[in-house]
């Protein structure tokens, strides 16, 4: 771990490692220690820490892992795997992003930047990336490979696998979260949490057999340690398993299961927006559009009584809601309507592909097909990247066509073929 602290800190005072130790010790001497063949004199560490900007202890200390070492990354860990919504920036804040133990510091780092995601903050998920966690996760981004204190191998499993949730890479997130609960023990938060993202990825990839095994293991441990605050976040993972295999009803009945168990929520704003996002996307999709209509006005209605900053975060989401089902009826004057309200608005990444996505099929109503076309080459690549299989059937099938009324027949059988393997694989 010294190596890699001394090659990040010359990296971020942009010295050279000859210059570091002219005239204290020679290039070869220092590559031992680096090696550790040698141990790391404390004469030696302060004078490389003066060139450095750090302290002695920075050094000598990189690599400690006793016991009040671990301890301290282990609560750093539990502390931060837990929802975004039930910490303060200011307890986040709290915490050193400086300490003498790598595997504190790096944990506080990587633990972080999952908080920071949770949040949709992307300059300060940027932030701590650019400024220190890209130099680290080159080097230990592979926990199969590197030897790492635990506390600190769980940190870096659970930012892998919260990063490969963002871009919808299932057979990645099960990978990993397999690796997660090897290191935890059954029945604890950070076991029930890993458990969750196991049945959503198993659903997600078709493993209908072992997302259905998992969530009955859970369920049983849930009911023999009575930890009914996860019932609710269970049950939602049932509804997804429930409308993947096309039990309608049954996954809105989960849902609903979800909400009467609510009451026993740590984190019920959380859990409600859930069950409500879930059920509205859900009869959506079944066509069910007064009754998804009637849900976004229930949700409007509960959170017009949050604060205006709430309010504010919020205002997209219902959108996109509205906008979806407009689009689902063919109703273009309520989505143009929609459209205009949206562009007035900040936006997630997700949000703003929406929009494109939903001016696109405007445009395409209207039998504006260079617009459709320009639209929806726009946002085609980024819901490619997260394997959006609806958005993709609809676009896929309307640039063929478009294509074909063009003559780009080439193109055209491009597009059909992407399409007939989406159907394929659906």
């Amino acid at each position: 771990m010294l190596k890699e602290r001394i090659e990040f800190l010359c990296k971020k005072k942009n010295i050279a490692r000859k210059d570091l130790v002219e005239g204290l010790v020679t290039q070869a001497h220092f590559a031992n220690i680096l090696a550790e063949r040698y141990p790391l004199a404390e004469d030696l560490a302060v004078q490389i820490g003066q060139r450095l900007g750090v302290s002695a202890a920075y050094l000598l200390d990189v690599a400690a892992a006793d016991e009040l070492v671990l301890a301290r990354a282990e609560q750093i860990f539990d502390l931060l795997s837990k929802s975004a919504s039930t910490l303060t920036e200011d307890m986040v804040n709290e915490l050193n992003d400086r300490d003498d133990a790598l595997t504190v510091e790096l944990t506080t780092a990587l633990m972080k930047a999952v908080y920071y995601q949770q949040l949709n903050d992307a300059a300060a998920y940027e932030y701590v990336h650019q400024s220190y966690l890209n130099f680290y996760l080159e080097k230990y981004g592979r926990p199969d490979e590197v030897d790492l204190p635990h506390p600190l191998k769980k940190a870096l499993l659970y930012y892998k696998i919260q990063y490969y949730r963002s871009q919808s890479q299932y057979y990645e997130v099960l990978n990993q979260v397999s690796r997660l609960i090897r290191l935890t023990e059954a029945g604890t938060e950070i076991w029930l949490t890993a458990q969750n993202v196991n049945i959503e990825a198993s659903i997600a990839v078709k493993h209908f057999d072992d997302a259905k095994k998992i969530f009955d293991d859970t369920m049983r441990h849930v009911y023999e340690g009575r930890l009914f605050h996860r019932l609710s976040t269970l049950y939602i993972a049932q509804s997804g398993y429930s409308f993947a295999m096309g039990l309608h009803h049954e996954a809105l009945l989960a849902l609903s299961m979800a909400e009467a168990n609510m009451v026993y929520a740590d984190n019920q704003g959380d859990v409600i927006t859930t069950i409500m996002n879930n059920r509205i996307v859900m009869l959506t999709m079944v066509g069910e559009l007064a009754k998804a209509a009637a849900e976004i006005d229930r949700f409007e209605a509960l959170v017009e009584r949050e604060p205006e900053e709430v309010r504010q975060n919020f205002a997209p989401v219902t959108l996109v809601y509205r906008c979806e089902v407009a689009l689902s009826q063919k109703n273009w004057g309520l989505l143009a309507h929609g459209i205009e309200h949206l562009k007035a608005l900040p936006l997630t990444t997700d949000q703003q592909m929406a929009l494109v996505f939903y001016e696109s099929q405007l445009a395409l109503s209207r039998g504006d097909q260079s617009g459709f076309m320009d639209l929806a080459l726009a946002c085609l690549p980024y819901f490619e990247s997260i394997r959006q299989t609806n958005r993709l059937e609809q676009l896929y099938e309307a640039l063929a066509v478009a294509s074909e009324d063009g003559r780009r027949y080439k193109e055209s059988a491009v597009y059909y073929r992407k399409l007939v393997y989406l159907l394929k694989n659906k």
